[in-house]
């Protein structure tokens, strides 16, 4: 479970947060305040693993806050209006900068990652979840093989059983870690680690064929080829 709250000072923007944390599983918004400073003191004494801030708020900037957590063991997420704050928000290392207005799906995508995070700071295996159909599934990465894309459908290829769920694939690349998982079609992104055989236009993985598009060969074989050095 992740623990949360989120700092802003338009009530209409927290209204849209905890509506949106309400329909997530594995995220538990504990608290949300309008004012910065008030959230320092909460902070203070409080064990959090994802703070939401807003940035330009009357009391403080949300990038102000940021720095005084800096020495936290906190995932920070900024949501603003303004695209202009985005570097300095990668520059304190935050893990997302959600732009308002956003949607669910982008909300979502944020905390799968923030799952994601804890999982690797725990030494646990890494895991998303997904909607599928009404349920929440979680998706163990150790275990997947490849994804499958068809129009807005995803199919999650692990070991032993495959997962449908409603997504694109450049949805499913924003969550998934960089050093592990590659698109290597349009249609297809595979684990890394699965990838048996590396032919022209194609790869092998658990016996199955993947189309390798030549637009992607390139990056896919350097990246395997660096992996087995």
């Amino acid at each position: 479970m992740i623990r949360a709250i989120a700092i802003d000072d338009e009530p209409a923007a927290l209204e849209v947060l905890t509506r949106y944390a309400e329909k997530i599983p594995f995220l538990e918004l504990k608290k949300v305040f309008y004012s910065a400073a008030e959230a320092l003191r909460y902070l203070q004494e409080a064990d959090l693993d994802l703070v939401f801030i807003d940035i330009q708020m009357p009391d403080m900037l949300g990038t102000d806050l940021a720095r005084l957590l800096q020495n936290r063991n906190l995932a920070l997420v900024f949501t603003t209006a303004f695209t202009e704050y985005a570097v300095e928000g990668f520059t304190l290392q935050a893990l997302d900068y959600l732009l308002k207005p956003f949607d669910f799906a982008r909300f979502l995508q944020t905390c799968n990652r923030a799952l994601e995070r804890m999982g690797r700071k725990k030494g646990e295996g890494a895991s998303i979840f997904v909607k599928e159909g009404y349920d929440w599934v979680r998706v163990h990465l150790d275990e997947v093989n490849y994804i499958q894309s068809d129009t807005n459908l995803l199919f999650i290829y692990e070991k032993k059983r495959r997962i449908t769920t409603r997504m694109t694939l450049s949805e499913m690349l924003t969550i998934l870690p960089e050093d592990r998982f590659v698109r290597v079609h349009k249609s297809y992104i595979v684990a890394l680690q699965a990838v048996e055989k590396i032919e022209r236009h194609q790869l092998t993985i658990a016996g199955v064929l993947i189309p390798l598009a030549s637009t992607y060969r390139e990056t896919v074989e350097k990246t395997l080829l660096g992996m087995k050095k």
